[in-house]
Protein backbone atom coordinates (compact mmCIF):
# COMPACT_ATOMS: atom_id res chain seq x y z
CA UNK A 1 0.00 0.00 0.00
CA UNK A 2 1.37 3.60 -0.68
CA UNK A 3 2.37 5.46 2.20
CA UNK A 4 0.78 8.67 1.17
CA UNK A 5 -1.17 9.95 -2.16
CA UNK A 6 2.02 11.98 -3.04
CA UNK A 7 3.68 8.55 -3.21
CA UNK A 8 0.13 7.17 -5.34
CA UNK A 9 0.23 9.89 -8.16
CA UNK A 10 3.83 9.58 -8.83
CA UNK A 11 3.76 5.82 -8.61
CA UNK A 12 0.75 5.40 -10.90
CA UNK A 13 2.47 8.54 -13.26
CA UNK A 14 5.60 5.88 -13.85
CA UNK A 15 3.69 2.94 -14.22
CA UNK A 16 0.63 4.04 -16.78
CA UNK A 17 1.95 7.64 -17.70
CA UNK A 18 -0.23 8.66 -20.93
CA UNK A 19 -2.12 5.17 -20.89
CA UNK A 20 -4.29 6.27 -18.08
CA UNK A 21 -6.48 9.76 -18.36
CA UNK A 22 -9.05 12.02 -16.97
CA UNK A 23 -11.46 12.95 -19.28
CA UNK A 24 -14.22 15.76 -19.49
CA UNK A 25 -17.20 16.22 -21.55
CA UNK A 26 -19.81 18.59 -21.38
CA UNK A 27 -23.44 18.67 -23.34
CA UNK A 28 -23.71 20.35 -26.39
CA UNK A 29 -27.44 21.42 -27.78
CA UNK A 30 -28.16 17.56 -26.92
CA UNK A 31 -24.70 16.06 -28.03
CA UNK A 32 -22.21 14.44 -25.44
CA UNK A 33 -18.77 16.31 -26.22
CA UNK A 34 -15.55 15.95 -24.70
CA UNK A 35 -13.80 18.80 -23.74
CA UNK A 36 -10.65 17.88 -22.34
CA UNK A 37 -8.26 14.91 -21.21
CA UNK A 38 -5.35 15.15 -18.84
CA UNK A 39 -3.12 12.03 -18.33
CA UNK A 40 -1.51 10.49 -15.25
CA UNK A 41 1.84 11.82 -16.48
CA UNK A 42 0.44 15.70 -17.57
CA UNK A 43 -0.86 15.82 -14.20
CA UNK A 44 1.82 14.69 -12.10
CA UNK A 45 3.95 17.31 -13.84
CA UNK A 46 1.64 20.01 -13.74
CA UNK A 47 1.04 19.40 -10.27
CA UNK A 48 4.81 19.22 -9.37
CA UNK A 49 5.21 22.87 -11.17
CA UNK A 50 2.20 24.15 -8.65
CA UNK A 51 3.85 22.43 -5.68
CA UNK A 52 6.81 23.83 -6.25
CA UNK A 53 5.44 27.56 -7.08
CA UNK A 54 3.04 27.21 -3.66
CA UNK A 55 6.04 25.79 -1.28
CA UNK A 56 7.97 29.09 -2.75
CA UNK A 57 5.27 31.16 -1.61
CA UNK A 58 4.86 29.79 1.87
CA UNK A 59 1.99 27.74 1.25
CA UNK A 60 3.28 24.91 3.02
CA UNK A 61 1.20 23.70 6.31
CA UNK A 62 -1.44 26.04 5.60
CA UNK A 63 -4.75 25.95 4.35
CA UNK A 64 -5.46 26.66 0.44
CA UNK A 65 -8.73 27.28 -0.81
CA UNK A 66 -9.65 25.75 -4.19
CA UNK A 67 -12.42 27.37 -6.35
CA UNK A 68 -12.69 25.37 -9.42
CA UNK A 69 -15.61 24.45 -11.91
CA UNK A 70 -15.86 20.89 -13.09
CA UNK A 71 -12.47 20.16 -14.78
CA UNK A 72 -8.45 18.89 -14.47
CA UNK A 73 -7.84 22.80 -13.19
CA UNK A 74 -8.78 21.34 -9.99
CA UNK A 75 -7.05 17.95 -9.83
CA UNK A 76 -4.00 20.01 -10.87
CA UNK A 77 -4.18 22.56 -7.97
CA UNK A 78 -5.46 19.50 -5.51
CA UNK A 79 -2.28 17.42 -6.04
CA UNK A 80 -0.39 20.51 -6.48
CA UNK A 81 -1.03 21.55 -2.91
CA UNK A 82 -0.13 18.06 -1.52
CA UNK A 83 2.88 17.95 -3.32
CA UNK A 84 3.44 21.70 -1.45
CA UNK A 85 2.53 19.75 1.77
CA UNK A 86 0.07 22.63 1.87
CA UNK A 87 -3.63 22.00 3.29
CA UNK A 88 -5.70 21.61 0.45
CA UNK A 89 -9.78 22.61 1.06
CA UNK A 90 -11.90 21.90 -1.61
CA UNK A 91 -14.96 24.22 -1.71
CA UNK A 92 -17.95 25.16 -4.44
CA UNK A 93 -17.48 28.35 -6.16
CA UNK A 94 -19.39 31.36 -4.54
CA UNK A 95 -21.83 32.54 -6.62
CA UNK A 96 -24.59 35.21 -6.59
CA UNK A 97 -26.83 33.07 -4.22
CA UNK A 98 -26.03 34.35 -0.56
CA UNK A 99 -25.69 31.05 0.87
CA UNK A 100 -22.57 30.08 -0.83
CA UNK A 101 -21.23 33.57 -0.53
CA UNK A 102 -21.44 33.50 3.24
CA UNK A 103 -20.22 29.80 3.39
CA UNK A 104 -16.82 30.71 1.20
CA UNK A 105 -16.31 33.58 3.48
CA UNK A 106 -17.02 31.17 6.95
CA UNK A 107 -14.57 28.79 5.48
CA UNK A 108 -11.84 31.43 4.90
CA UNK A 109 -12.46 32.62 8.45
CA UNK A 110 -12.71 29.27 10.31
CA UNK A 111 -9.68 28.08 8.14
CA UNK A 112 -7.79 31.06 7.93
CA UNK A 113 -7.16 30.85 4.71
CA UNK A 114 -4.69 33.75 3.17
CA UNK A 115 -4.52 32.24 -0.74
CA UNK A 116 -7.56 30.70 -2.88
CA UNK A 117 -6.82 29.32 -6.11
CA UNK A 118 -8.87 29.52 -8.94
CA UNK A 119 -8.92 29.81 -13.06
CA UNK A 120 -8.74 32.82 -15.17
CA UNK A 121 -12.12 32.91 -16.22
CA UNK A 122 -13.72 33.12 -12.28
CA UNK A 123 -10.30 35.26 -10.67
CA UNK A 124 -11.82 38.79 -11.41
CA UNK A 125 -14.96 37.51 -10.02
CA UNK A 126 -13.79 36.26 -6.84
CA UNK A 127 -11.42 39.33 -6.54
CA UNK A 128 -14.61 41.57 -7.09
CA UNK A 129 -16.20 39.65 -3.66
CA UNK A 130 -13.12 39.66 -1.70
CA UNK A 131 -13.21 43.28 -1.91
CA UNK A 132 -16.54 43.44 -1.29
CA UNK A 133 -16.18 41.79 1.95
CA UNK A 134 -13.11 43.23 2.75
CA UNK A 135 -11.27 40.27 2.73
CA UNK A 136 -8.98 41.34 -0.28
CA UNK A 137 -6.45 42.78 2.15
CA UNK A 138 -5.51 39.53 3.78
CA UNK A 139 -6.71 36.95 0.80
CA UNK A 140 -5.07 36.67 -2.72
CA UNK A 141 -5.86 35.13 -5.90
CA UNK A 142 -4.36 33.28 -7.66
CA UNK A 143 -5.48 31.62 -11.71
CA UNK A 144 -3.25 28.58 -11.85
CA UNK A 145 -4.23 28.39 -15.18
CA UNK A 146 -2.71 31.64 -16.77
CA UNK A 147 -0.05 32.19 -13.42
CA UNK A 148 3.48 32.55 -14.94
CA UNK A 149 5.38 30.24 -12.69
CA UNK A 150 9.32 29.12 -12.15
CA UNK A 151 10.57 26.27 -12.93
CA UNK A 152 9.74 23.23 -10.49
CA UNK A 153 11.83 22.26 -8.09
CA UNK A 154 13.11 18.39 -7.56
CA UNK A 155 11.36 16.66 -5.83
CA UNK A 156 13.43 15.95 -3.35
CA UNK A 157 13.33 20.13 -2.47
CA UNK A 158 10.08 19.40 -1.64
CA UNK A 159 8.09 19.28 2.23
CA UNK A 160 8.47 16.16 3.06
CA UNK A 161 4.78 14.41 3.67
CA UNK A 162 4.39 11.33 5.71
CA UNK A 163 1.28 9.65 6.35
CA UNK A 164 0.22 11.88 9.40
CA UNK A 165 0.32 14.87 7.12
CA UNK A 166 -3.02 17.08 6.78
CA UNK A 167 -3.85 16.41 3.10
CA UNK A 168 -7.17 18.49 3.06
CA UNK A 169 -10.07 19.96 4.94
CA UNK A 170 -13.29 18.48 4.09
CA UNK A 171 -16.12 20.85 5.00
CA UNK A 172 -19.01 18.65 6.02
CA UNK A 173 -22.46 19.73 3.90
CA UNK A 174 -24.34 21.21 7.39
CA UNK A 175 -27.49 19.63 6.86
CA UNK A 176 -28.30 19.74 10.57
CA UNK A 177 -25.27 22.07 11.66
CA UNK A 178 -23.01 24.65 10.42
CA UNK A 179 -20.11 23.41 8.46
CA UNK A 180 -17.34 21.67 10.35
CA UNK A 181 -13.99 20.97 8.48
CA UNK A 182 -12.61 17.47 8.77
CA UNK A 183 -9.43 16.97 9.02
CA UNK A 184 -8.41 13.77 6.31
CA UNK A 185 -4.57 13.02 6.50
CA UNK A 186 -2.51 11.09 3.94
CA UNK A 187 -2.95 7.83 6.10
CA UNK A 188 -6.11 8.11 6.06
CA UNK A 189 -7.07 9.01 2.49
CA UNK A 190 -4.50 5.61 1.81
CA UNK A 191 -6.24 3.52 3.74
CA UNK A 192 -10.14 4.31 2.90
CA UNK A 193 -8.85 4.04 -0.78
CA UNK A 194 -7.47 0.34 0.11
CA UNK A 195 -10.92 -0.60 1.54
CA UNK A 196 -12.66 0.68 -1.47
CA UNK A 197 -10.55 -1.28 -3.46
CA UNK A 198 -11.01 -4.47 -1.97
CA UNK A 199 -14.83 -3.92 -1.92
CA UNK A 200 -14.57 -3.57 -5.93
CA UNK A 201 -12.41 -5.88 -6.23
CA UNK A 202 -8.99 -4.18 -7.25
CA UNK A 203 -9.78 -3.88 -10.81
CA UNK A 204 -6.25 -3.11 -12.49
CA UNK A 205 -8.04 -1.47 -15.76
CA UNK A 206 -11.47 -0.10 -16.77
CA UNK A 207 -13.19 3.01 -16.98
CA UNK A 208 -15.73 4.75 -14.64
CA UNK A 209 -18.19 7.75 -14.80
CA UNK A 210 -19.50 10.19 -12.68
CA UNK A 211 -20.91 13.95 -12.60
CA UNK A 212 -20.45 14.26 -8.34
CA UNK A 213 -18.89 17.55 -7.37
CA UNK A 214 -15.27 17.75 -6.31
CA UNK A 215 -15.47 19.36 -3.13
CA UNK A 216 -17.68 16.70 -1.84
CA UNK A 217 -16.38 13.18 0.00
CA UNK A 218 -18.18 10.88 -3.04
CA UNK A 219 -17.06 13.14 -5.53
CA UNK A 220 -13.60 13.99 -4.32
CA UNK A 221 -12.31 10.88 -2.95
CA UNK A 222 -14.57 7.98 -4.74
CA UNK A 223 -14.96 9.97 -8.06
CA UNK A 224 -11.36 11.78 -8.53
CA UNK A 225 -8.87 9.92 -6.61
CA UNK A 226 -9.84 5.92 -6.55
CA UNK A 227 -9.70 5.94 -10.20
CA UNK A 228 -5.80 7.03 -9.65
CA UNK A 229 -5.28 4.40 -6.63
CA UNK A 230 -6.51 1.43 -8.92
CA UNK A 231 -5.09 2.71 -11.95
CA UNK A 232 -8.36 3.27 -13.76
CA UNK A 233 -9.49 5.73 -16.32
CA UNK A 234 -12.58 8.16 -15.28
CA UNK A 235 -15.05 10.42 -17.11
CA UNK A 236 -16.26 13.32 -15.51
CA UNK A 237 -19.49 16.04 -16.57
CA UNK A 238 -20.41 18.79 -14.03
CA UNK A 239 -23.39 18.18 -11.68
CA UNK A 240 -25.39 20.93 -13.70
CA UNK A 241 -25.02 19.26 -17.07
CA UNK A 242 -26.64 16.33 -15.12
CA UNK A 243 -29.27 18.13 -13.30
CA UNK A 244 -30.31 19.64 -16.90
CA UNK A 245 -29.92 16.72 -19.13
CA UNK A 246 -29.78 13.50 -16.50
CA UNK A 247 -29.53 11.10 -19.96
CA UNK A 248 -26.16 12.48 -20.21
CA UNK A 249 -24.85 10.36 -17.47
CA UNK A 250 -26.11 7.39 -19.25
CA UNK A 251 -24.96 8.43 -22.49
CA UNK A 252 -20.95 8.69 -20.45
CA UNK A 253 -22.03 5.04 -19.53
CA UNK A 254 -22.69 4.26 -22.90
CA UNK A 255 -19.80 5.75 -24.78
CA UNK A 256 -17.01 4.78 -22.59
CA UNK A 257 -18.11 1.78 -21.39
CA UNK A 258 -17.76 2.57 -18.00
CA UNK A 259 -17.89 -0.36 -15.64
CA UNK A 260 -18.60 1.75 -12.30
CA UNK A 261 -20.18 4.68 -11.08
CA UNK A 262 -21.46 6.35 -7.81
CA UNK A 263 -24.42 8.56 -6.46
CA UNK A 264 -26.87 9.54 -3.69
CA UNK A 265 -30.19 8.01 -4.21
CA UNK A 266 -31.30 11.25 -5.19
CA UNK A 267 -29.50 11.26 -8.47
CA UNK A 268 -31.10 8.12 -9.53
CA UNK A 269 -34.50 9.04 -8.32
CA UNK A 270 -34.14 12.08 -10.68
CA UNK A 271 -33.23 9.96 -13.73
CA UNK A 272 -36.81 8.14 -13.48
CA UNK A 273 -38.22 11.45 -12.79
CA UNK A 274 -36.68 12.63 -16.22
CA UNK A 275 -36.43 9.89 -18.44
CA UNK A 276 -38.66 8.84 -21.53
CA UNK A 277 -39.05 6.31 -23.43
CA UNK A 278 -37.61 7.75 -26.70
CA UNK A 279 -34.25 8.90 -24.50
CA UNK A 280 -33.77 5.18 -24.10
CA UNK A 281 -33.13 4.44 -27.72
CA UNK A 282 -29.22 3.62 -28.36
CA UNK A 283 -28.01 2.56 -25.03
CA UNK A 284 -26.22 -0.07 -24.07
CA UNK A 285 -25.81 -0.34 -20.69
CA UNK A 286 -24.04 -3.40 -20.14
CA UNK A 287 -20.87 -2.57 -19.34
CA UNK A 288 -21.76 -1.51 -16.13
CA UNK A 289 -20.70 -3.55 -13.00
CA UNK A 290 -20.96 -1.25 -10.06
CA UNK A 291 -23.57 1.45 -9.11
CA UNK A 292 -22.88 2.50 -5.72
CA UNK A 293 -25.90 4.22 -3.72
CA UNK A 294 -25.13 5.94 -0.94
CA UNK A 295 -24.67 9.33 1.34
CA UNK A 296 -28.32 9.53 1.99
CA UNK A 297 -30.91 6.75 2.99
CA UNK A 298 -31.08 4.29 0.18
CA UNK A 299 -34.25 3.14 -1.33
CA UNK A 300 -35.52 0.19 -2.54
CA UNK A 301 -37.49 1.27 -4.80
CA UNK A 302 -35.83 3.38 -6.86
CA UNK A 303 -33.28 0.63 -7.33
CA UNK A 304 -35.83 -1.96 -8.62
CA UNK A 305 -37.92 0.95 -10.53
CA UNK A 306 -34.50 1.60 -12.37
CA UNK A 307 -33.75 -1.53 -13.19
CA UNK A 308 -37.25 -2.19 -14.34
CA UNK A 309 -36.52 0.90 -17.19
CA UNK A 310 -33.02 0.10 -17.64
CA UNK A 311 -33.07 -3.47 -17.69
CA UNK A 312 -34.10 -3.85 -21.52
CA UNK A 313 -30.86 -1.30 -22.24
CA UNK A 314 -28.69 -4.26 -20.72
CA UNK A 315 -28.39 -3.19 -16.75
CA UNK A 316 -27.39 -5.87 -14.80
CA UNK A 317 -29.73 -5.82 -11.53
CA UNK A 318 -26.94 -7.06 -9.46
CA UNK A 319 -25.04 -3.73 -10.09
CA UNK A 320 -26.55 -2.01 -7.41
CA UNK A 321 -24.19 -1.17 -4.49
CA UNK A 322 -25.53 0.38 -1.76
CA UNK A 323 -23.40 1.99 0.86
CA UNK A 324 -22.67 3.94 4.26
CA UNK A 325 -19.99 6.24 4.87
CA UNK A 326 -19.25 10.02 5.34
CA UNK A 327 -16.68 12.89 5.49
CA UNK A 328 -15.26 12.17 8.99
CA UNK A 329 -14.29 8.71 8.11
CA UNK A 330 -12.79 9.47 4.74
CA UNK A 331 -15.46 8.35 3.22
CA UNK A 332 -16.55 4.47 2.88
CA UNK A 333 -17.76 2.90 6.39
CA UNK A 334 -19.77 -0.13 4.76
CA UNK A 335 -20.28 -1.45 1.19
CA UNK A 336 -21.35 -3.86 -1.33
CA UNK A 337 -18.83 -5.69 -2.99
CA UNK A 338 -18.87 -5.74 -6.47
CA UNK A 339 -21.34 -8.66 -8.58
CA UNK A 340 -23.06 -9.19 -5.27
CA UNK A 341 -25.77 -7.43 -5.92
CA UNK A 342 -28.09 -5.13 -2.94
CA UNK A 343 -29.73 -6.97 -0.36
CA UNK A 344 -33.32 -6.25 0.31
CA UNK A 345 -35.35 -6.92 3.49
CA UNK A 346 -39.05 -6.56 5.03
CA UNK A 347 -39.28 -5.47 9.06
CA UNK A 348 -42.47 -5.26 11.26
CA UNK A 349 -42.78 -1.19 11.44
CA UNK A 350 -44.61 -1.29 14.71
CA UNK A 351 -41.31 -3.38 16.43
CA UNK A 352 -38.82 -1.24 14.23
CA UNK A 353 -40.98 1.87 15.70
CA UNK A 354 -39.62 0.74 19.20
CA UNK A 355 -36.31 0.24 18.05
CA UNK A 356 -36.20 -3.62 17.59
CA UNK A 357 -35.58 -4.76 13.71
CA UNK A 358 -37.98 -7.95 13.33
CA UNK A 359 -37.72 -9.53 9.79
CA UNK A 360 -41.37 -9.84 8.83
CA UNK A 361 -43.57 -10.43 5.35
CA UNK A 362 -46.95 -8.80 4.54
CA UNK A 363 -48.95 -5.76 5.46
CA UNK A 364 -47.22 -3.09 8.40
CA UNK A 365 -43.94 -4.05 6.97
CA UNK A 366 -41.19 -1.69 5.46
CA UNK A 367 -38.89 -2.12 2.79
CA UNK A 368 -35.10 -1.80 4.05
CA UNK A 369 -32.00 -1.77 1.92
CA UNK A 370 -28.87 -3.54 3.51
CA UNK A 371 -25.41 -0.98 3.25
CA UNK A 372 -23.37 -3.83 3.13
CA UNK A 373 -21.06 -5.12 5.19
CA UNK A 374 -17.93 -3.29 7.08
CA UNK A 375 -14.83 -3.47 5.15
CA UNK A 376 -11.82 -3.17 7.43
CA UNK A 377 -13.77 -1.05 10.18
CA UNK A 378 -14.97 -2.32 13.69
CA UNK A 379 -18.55 -1.20 13.41
CA UNK A 380 -20.60 -0.94 16.38
CA UNK A 381 -24.46 -0.57 17.37
CA UNK A 382 -24.41 1.04 20.80
CA UNK A 383 -27.01 2.54 23.59
CA UNK A 384 -26.85 6.02 23.80
CA UNK A 385 -27.78 6.25 27.51
CA UNK A 386 -25.91 3.06 28.55
CA UNK A 387 -22.95 3.16 26.02
CA UNK A 388 -23.22 -0.18 25.12
CA UNK A 389 -22.87 -2.53 23.02
CA UNK A 390 -26.23 -4.06 21.22
CA UNK A 391 -26.94 -7.42 19.94
CA UNK A 392 -28.30 -7.39 16.09
CA UNK A 393 -31.27 -6.33 15.45
CA UNK A 394 -31.48 -3.80 17.72
CA UNK A 395 -31.55 -0.07 16.33
CA UNK A 396 -28.86 2.43 18.21
CA UNK A 397 -26.61 4.77 17.38
CA UNK A 398 -23.66 3.76 14.54
CA UNK A 399 -20.33 4.06 15.99
CA UNK A 400 -17.06 3.48 14.24
CA UNK A 401 -13.37 2.53 14.30
CA UNK A 402 -11.11 2.20 11.60
CA UNK A 403 -7.56 3.57 10.43
CA UNK A 404 -9.75 5.63 8.08
CA UNK A 405 -11.45 8.06 10.86
CA UNK A 406 -10.21 11.78 10.18
CA UNK A 407 -8.14 13.20 12.58
CA UNK A 408 -10.93 15.83 13.60
CA UNK A 409 -12.78 19.20 13.52
CA UNK A 410 -10.66 21.58 12.50
CA UNK A 411 -9.57 23.87 15.46
CA UNK A 412 -12.41 22.41 16.82
CA UNK A 413 -11.60 20.63 20.28
CA UNK A 414 -14.81 20.52 21.75
CA UNK A 415 -16.80 19.07 19.07
CA UNK A 416 -14.03 16.77 18.31
CA UNK A 417 -13.95 15.13 21.44
CA UNK A 418 -17.83 14.81 21.18
CA UNK A 419 -17.77 13.28 17.65
CA UNK A 420 -14.74 11.72 17.26
CA UNK A 421 -13.60 9.72 20.80
CA UNK A 422 -16.68 7.97 21.54
CA UNK A 423 -15.93 5.49 24.43
CA UNK A 424 -18.02 2.69 25.06
CA UNK A 425 -19.04 1.57 28.70
CA UNK A 426 -16.16 -0.99 29.76
CA UNK A 427 -13.85 2.27 28.17
CA UNK A 428 -12.93 0.76 24.92
CA UNK A 429 -12.26 2.90 21.96
CA UNK A 430 -12.16 6.02 20.77
CA UNK A 431 -15.11 5.53 18.43
CA UNK A 432 -16.77 7.72 15.37
CA UNK A 433 -19.64 9.04 16.79
CA UNK A 434 -21.67 8.85 13.34
CA UNK A 435 -24.89 10.57 14.56
CA UNK A 436 -26.13 8.21 12.69
CA UNK A 437 -29.20 5.21 13.58
CA UNK A 438 -28.96 1.51 12.29
CA UNK A 439 -29.16 -1.94 13.53
CA UNK A 440 -26.70 -5.69 12.10
CA UNK A 441 -28.09 -8.24 10.87
CA UNK A 442 -26.45 -10.78 10.13
CA UNK A 443 -23.28 -9.30 9.54
CA UNK A 444 -24.78 -6.20 7.42
CA UNK A 445 -25.44 -2.79 8.28
CA UNK A 446 -29.34 -1.19 7.88
CA UNK A 447 -28.84 2.38 8.44
CA UNK A 448 -32.58 3.76 10.11
CA UNK A 449 -31.77 7.76 10.28
CA UNK A 450 -30.39 10.49 11.40
CA UNK A 451 -30.41 10.23 15.96
CA UNK A 452 -31.22 14.17 16.09
CA UNK A 453 -34.18 14.06 13.19
CA UNK A 454 -36.23 10.80 14.48
CA UNK A 455 -39.65 12.08 15.56
CA UNK A 456 -41.23 10.76 19.07
CA UNK A 457 -44.73 10.30 18.74
CA UNK A 458 -46.43 8.27 21.35
CA UNK A 459 -43.30 6.66 22.15
CA UNK A 460 -42.87 5.60 18.47
CA UNK A 461 -39.53 6.23 17.03
CA UNK A 462 -40.70 7.66 13.30
CA UNK A 463 -38.17 8.58 10.76
CA UNK A 464 -38.39 11.54 8.36
CA UNK A 465 -37.59 9.63 5.21
CA UNK A 466 -39.76 6.99 5.26
CA UNK A 467 -42.55 10.20 5.91
CA UNK A 468 -41.10 11.89 2.86
CA UNK A 469 -41.67 8.67 1.00
CA UNK A 470 -44.81 8.16 1.78
CA UNK A 471 -45.67 12.10 0.79
CA UNK A 472 -44.12 12.13 -2.18
CA UNK A 473 -45.48 9.16 -3.63
CA UNK A 474 -49.11 10.01 -3.10
CA UNK A 475 -49.50 11.97 -6.20
CA UNK A 476 -47.91 12.85 -9.41
CA UNK A 477 -47.90 16.33 -8.24
CA UNK A 478 -46.39 15.73 -4.82
CA UNK A 479 -42.24 16.33 -5.25
CA UNK A 480 -39.67 16.82 -2.15
CA UNK A 481 -41.37 16.81 0.85
CA UNK A 482 -39.33 17.25 4.34
CA UNK A 483 -40.86 15.99 7.89
CA UNK A 484 -39.95 17.17 10.89
CA UNK A 485 -40.97 16.78 14.10
CA UNK A 486 -42.57 20.28 16.42
CA UNK A 487 -43.91 20.25 19.89
CA UNK A 488 -46.59 22.19 20.50
CA UNK A 489 -48.35 20.43 22.92
CA UNK A 490 -47.69 17.36 22.39
CA UNK A 491 -45.52 16.13 19.81
CA UNK A 492 -46.92 16.60 15.77
CA UNK A 493 -45.47 15.80 12.49
CA UNK A 494 -44.99 18.21 10.34
CA UNK A 495 -44.25 17.75 6.13
CA UNK A 496 -43.34 20.48 3.87
CA UNK A 497 -44.49 19.29 0.55
CA UNK A 498 -43.47 20.87 -2.93
CA UNK A 499 -45.81 21.06 -5.77
CA UNK A 500 -45.19 19.89 -9.30
CA UNK A 501 -47.86 22.57 -10.67
CA UNK A 502 -47.52 20.83 -14.51
CA UNK A 503 -48.88 17.40 -12.55
CA UNK A 504 -51.69 18.54 -10.77
CA UNK A 505 -54.09 18.73 -13.37
CA UNK A 506 -57.72 19.52 -11.88
CA UNK A 507 -56.58 18.81 -8.43
CA UNK A 508 -56.93 21.67 -5.68
CA UNK A 509 -53.89 22.54 -3.04
CA UNK A 510 -56.29 21.50 -0.63
CA UNK A 511 -56.90 18.02 -2.04
CA UNK A 512 -53.34 17.81 -3.04
CA UNK A 513 -52.64 18.53 0.76
CA UNK A 514 -55.49 15.94 1.75
CA UNK A 515 -53.87 12.75 -0.33
CA UNK A 516 -50.52 13.43 1.55
CA UNK A 517 -52.09 13.44 4.92
CA UNK A 518 -54.12 10.12 4.01
CA UNK A 519 -50.68 9.09 2.53
CA UNK A 520 -48.64 9.73 5.92
CA UNK A 521 -51.34 8.46 8.03
CA UNK A 522 -51.58 5.16 6.65
CA UNK A 523 -47.75 4.69 6.39
CA UNK A 524 -47.48 6.06 9.72
CA UNK A 525 -51.04 6.09 11.84
CA UNK A 526 -50.01 9.66 12.56
CA UNK A 527 -52.04 12.35 10.71
CA UNK A 528 -49.32 15.26 10.01
CA UNK A 529 -50.05 18.92 9.60
CA UNK A 530 -49.12 19.76 6.07
CA UNK A 531 -47.70 22.35 4.44
CA UNK A 532 -47.75 22.55 0.18
CA UNK A 533 -44.59 25.24 -1.01
CA UNK A 534 -43.56 25.67 -4.74
CA UNK A 535 -41.36 23.19 -6.21
CA UNK A 536 -37.18 23.38 -5.60
CA UNK A 537 -37.90 25.62 -2.41
CA UNK A 538 -37.04 23.13 0.23
CA UNK A 539 -32.96 23.51 1.45
CA UNK A 540 -30.86 21.14 0.72
CA UNK A 541 -27.06 20.81 1.11
CA UNK A 542 -24.83 21.58 -2.12
CA UNK A 543 -24.74 17.23 -2.02
CA UNK A 544 -28.39 17.02 -2.12
CA UNK A 545 -29.32 16.35 1.28
CA UNK A 546 -32.78 18.11 2.54
CA UNK A 547 -31.59 20.49 5.97
CA UNK A 548 -34.65 19.69 7.49
CA UNK A 549 -33.32 21.36 10.61
CA UNK A 550 -32.81 25.00 8.65
CA UNK A 551 -36.34 24.44 7.32
CA UNK A 552 -38.12 24.02 10.76
CA UNK A 553 -36.12 27.49 11.18
CA UNK A 554 -37.56 29.38 8.44
CA UNK A 555 -41.28 27.64 9.05
CA UNK A 556 -40.87 29.04 12.50
CA UNK A 557 -39.89 32.34 11.69
CA UNK A 558 -42.25 32.50 9.32
CA UNK A 559 -39.98 32.98 5.59
CA UNK A 560 -41.44 29.94 4.34
CA UNK A 561 -42.92 30.38 0.81
CA UNK A 562 -46.15 28.62 1.70
CA UNK A 563 -49.31 28.32 -0.62
CA UNK A 564 -51.44 26.36 1.42
CA UNK A 565 -51.46 24.80 4.99
CA UNK A 566 -53.64 21.75 5.93
CA UNK A 567 -52.52 22.01 9.99
CA UNK A 568 -53.51 20.58 13.32
CA UNK A 569 -55.06 23.53 15.21
CA UNK A 570 -52.03 23.24 17.80
CA UNK A 571 -49.49 23.29 15.10
CA UNK A 572 -51.29 26.30 13.27
CA UNK A 573 -51.44 28.22 16.91
CA UNK A 574 -47.77 27.82 17.47
CA UNK A 575 -46.99 28.76 13.78
CA UNK A 576 -49.27 32.18 13.54
CA UNK A 577 -47.82 33.82 16.61
CA UNK A 578 -44.58 33.71 14.76
CA UNK A 579 -45.77 34.72 11.24
CA UNK A 580 -47.25 37.98 11.91
CA UNK A 581 -47.39 38.14 7.43
CA UNK A 582 -49.61 35.93 7.11
CA UNK A 583 -47.47 33.31 5.12
CA UNK A 584 -48.89 30.29 6.47
CA UNK A 585 -52.95 30.73 4.84
CA UNK A 586 -55.43 28.38 5.90
CA UNK A 587 -57.79 26.50 3.61
CA UNK A 588 -60.34 28.50 1.45
CA UNK A 589 -63.81 27.25 0.63
CA UNK A 590 -62.65 26.75 -3.00
CA UNK A 591 -59.63 24.84 -1.94
CA UNK A 592 -57.04 27.05 -3.24
CA UNK A 593 -55.17 29.57 -1.82
CA UNK A 594 -55.78 33.49 -1.96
Amino acid sequence: MVRTFVDCLHEQAARYGRTRWYAYVEDHRGVLTETGRVTYRELDGRALHLGSALTANDATDRAVLLLYPAGPQFLTAFFGCLYARAIAVPAPLPATDPRALERAERIIHDADVRLILTDAAHRDRIRRWLRATGLHHTVRCLATDAAHLPPPRPRTALPAVTPATTAYLQYTSGSTSEPRGVVVSHGNLTHNSTQINELIRAPHEGTGAGWLPHYHDMGLVGQLLQPLYTGGNMVIASPLAFVVRPRLWLEMINRYRARATMAPNFAYEWLLRSLRDDDLKDLDLSCLEWALNGAEPVRPNTMRRLTELLEPRGLDPRVWAPAYGMAEATLLVTGTPRDAGSHLQRFDIARLEHHHAVPASGAHTTELASSGRPVGNDVRIVDTTTRAPLPDGRVGEIWVASASIAQGYWRSPEATRQTFHGRLADGSGPYLRTGDLGFSLKGELYVTGRLKEVIIVHGRNLYPHDIEEAARHAHPAAGTAAAFGLQADGEHIVVIQEIRDQDLGALTESELAQRVKKAVARSTGVHPSVLLVPRNTIPRTTSGKIRRSHLKSLVLAGEAAIRHADTHPRVAAALTPQNPQGHITQPQPNGRTP
